[in-house]
């Protein structure tokens, strides 16, 4: 179907190509103006730091297009989920200080934050599951995306806002799904263990012992003054500020100067220019995770406190990224070499961002010798026989689209003497290394990004990069495969044939048609079903095409939202609607190809309509 072929398009990202391989400060600003120019992204920051020193900060483009102010140190960029990061701190300062361990419960700290676990008398929500992901939560929705309330509102009024959204669709600590309320909740616990309000608490904590002086939570008068304006793709129309309502988890604003010294603190493992803030040992804690299954299979791909594993050849990055509409923030660095960087655009081009990090690490690493990879293991062939299949993924971030993405990234797994091979519907196919019986890296890195997880609840499970993926019979995948290639042939059939029973109506006047409700209703409802997909994809087109945020407005009702939901609420209607027809005219004088044809169309739309409603996207109301 049409938004199964576009979702597929993220696919792309797998195959981009490499940038090149700079070799000198003057090669490496070149090549990073050249993305810039040809991306159309107005301006960035760039800094990369070693241990001690910065060791080159770049203010490339403009600030402000209209203004024509230039990029400088002083420019404060939208930090997005990078912000994340400071949240993990908190709660590992106040652990280290004796007031909470990140084992302890949600309810036991915040009581009054309203979330739904049906696991809870034996699987709670603890802290350590909102840093690393894997409360189960649902993503939060559109409409907490779109609340955009120019006054500060409280963290407990925005928690109470998005109360819908935070419901466990699994047992905490079992699989992990990006969620950015998360960090909102975590924040709650920290204001009822510390006494202080949470920006209050990381500005007096973090910000001021890190000399982040131009840090800031809030659009201050000083804050608007340096603070670089968004840009749409085109790289010319701004963005108005967003008031983001969950500030913890992406509303930080800060400088080039701001972040190299935030980096130095991870370099420096938890101190900053001989001032210790946190413990060696917490910021190494901050780099692992522990809740997720594959954690316990050795060195594995996985997300630690609000950071994250970044691959590069045999090296791995640690850091975070963000992106809200209109910016983009890379912060990346190797511990055991002391070398990483900052990347702050004001464009939301994923492109951009991936393209130029990628020529940072390998600037960063180009005179390092790489560690050793890990030599390859042998998988017991019960294993090969056991995990070898197909497997469709089943923790989502965003629940209201799981019934799209269990069908687009169907991933096939086989094995050989060789290893492991891993591709989706024949594609993005890649080789993978085994480094022990359950754990496969690709053969340039030396970390793994697929895992055999143990069997759960009777169910075939693997890990896949963050995502937690089921096996499913074989049978089961090529019944989907033939269903959606028979209902795209009649939905797309319905178009061919209707000019062509026009023409004949038109060109010969006793041309027996039978009742036209049987032709025009199943047009009518393949065409709804397109146009509901259509503005889905419409809707969806910066995340699908990689090029930028889409606007938070898909979290209010406007033309585009509400002819979403109308047209998802219209073709089942309708599909029925011909059907019921079809079936009291049955024995009514008319073409029999014609009269079975329409039947079909009818059928496959209605089918699709089971399958949509299923996953709550019949009525889709993305503001709800």
């Amino acid at each position: 179907m049409i938004l199964l072929l576009a979702l597929a398009g993220e696919l792309r990202a797998a195959d981009a190509e490499s940038p090149g391989n700079p070799k000198s400060i003057p090669e490496l600003q070149a090549a990073i103006e050249k993305v810039l120019k040809e991306e159309k992204v107005p301006g960035a920051a760039v800094m990369m730091v070693s241990r001690d020193k910065p060791d080159w900060v770049a203010c490339l483009g403009k600030a402000d297009v209209a203004a024509n102010t230039p990029v400088t140190a002083d420019t404060l960029f939208r930090l997005g989920s990078v912000s994340k990061g400071f949240v993990a701190l908190a709660a590992l300062q106040l652990q280290e200080a004796g007031k909470l361990k990140l084992t302890d419960t949600v309810r036991q700290w915040a009581p009054d934050v309203a979330f739904i676990n049906p696991w809870e008398a034996g699987d709670p929500v603890r802290l350590v599951h909102l840093m690393e992901h894997t409360t189960g939560f649902d993503e939060m929705h559109l409409r907490e995306f779109a609340l955009n309330d120019p006054a500060p509102i409280a963290l407990r009024d925005a928690l109470a806002y998005g109360a819908s959204s935070r419901v466990c669709r699994w047992p905490p600590g079992t699989r992990m799904a990006y969620c950015n309320s998360g960090p909102a909740v975590l924040a709650a616990v920290i204001e009822k263990v510390s006494g202080e309000r949470f920006e209050d608490y990381v500005q007096e904590h973090l910000f001021k012992p890190l000399h982040m002086d131009g840090a800031s939570y809030f659009y201050t008068p000083e804050v608007q003054q340096k603070l670089a304006k968004l840009y749409h793709a085109d790289g010319i129309t701004p963005y108005p500020y967003w008031h983001i309502d969950y500030r913890p988890t992406a509303a930080i604003s800060a400088s080039a100067r701001d972040m190299a010294n935030y980096l130095h603190f991870y370099l420096q493992r938890g101190s900053l220019d001989g001032t210790q803030l946190l413990q060696t040992a917490s910021v190494e804690r901050i780099e692992t995770t522990e809740s997720m299954p594959s954690a316990k299979l050795g060195p594995m791909l996985n997300y630690g406190l609000y950071n994250y594993d970044i691959p590069d050849g045999a090296f791995v990055f640690h850091g975070h990224n963000g992106a809200v509409m209109g910016g983009m923030t890379q912060m990346a660095y190797l511990p055991e070499q002391g070398r990483g960087y900052v990347l702050m655009l004001n464009s939301g081009n994923f492109y951009a961002a991936f393209q130029i990090g990628k020529l940072l690490r390998q600037y960063l690493t180009r005179d390092l010798t790489p560690p050793p990879l890990p030599p390859a293991a042998a998988v017991p062939a019960d294993l090969q026989r056991h995990y070898a299949g197909y497997y469709e993924p089943i923790s989502p971030s965003f629940e209201c689209f799981s019934g799209f993405v269990r069908l687009v990234f169907v991933h096939h797994l086989t094995f050989s003497t060789n290893g492991l091979s891993t591709s989706i519907y024949g594609f993005a196919r890649q080789k993978w290394v085994p480094m022990s019986e359950r754990l496969f890296r690709m053969p340039e890195e030396s970390i793994a990004q697929i895992a055999l997880l143990p069997d759960a609840d009777g169910n075939v499970l693997i890990q896949c990069g963050f995502a937690t993926f089921k096996k499913i019979p074989a049978l089961e995948f090529w019944a989907q495969i033939v269903a959606a290639v028979v209902v795209s042939v009649l939905v797309v059939s319905s178009f061919v044939v209707a000019p062509i029973w026009i023409f004949r109506k038109l060109r010969r006047k006793h041309y027996i048609m039978g009742p036209l409700a049987i032709r025009i209703l199943p047009l009518a409802s393949a065409g709804l079903q397109v146009m509901f997909e259509l503005l889905i994809v419409y809707g969806f087109r910066g995340v699908l095409t990689g090029k930028y945020v889409d606007d938070v407005s898909l979290g209010e009702p406007t033309f585009l939202t509400v002819s979403i939901m109308l047209c998802s609420g219209a073709f089942p209607v309708v599909a029925l609607a011909g059907l019921l027809v079809a079936y009291r005219e049955r024995n009514t004088p008319m073409n029999r190809v014609s009269y079975w044809h329409s039947v079909l169309v009818g059928a496959a739309v209605a089918g699709t309509a089971i399958y949509y409603g299923y996953w709550g996207l019949v009525g889709l109301r993305l503001w709800a």
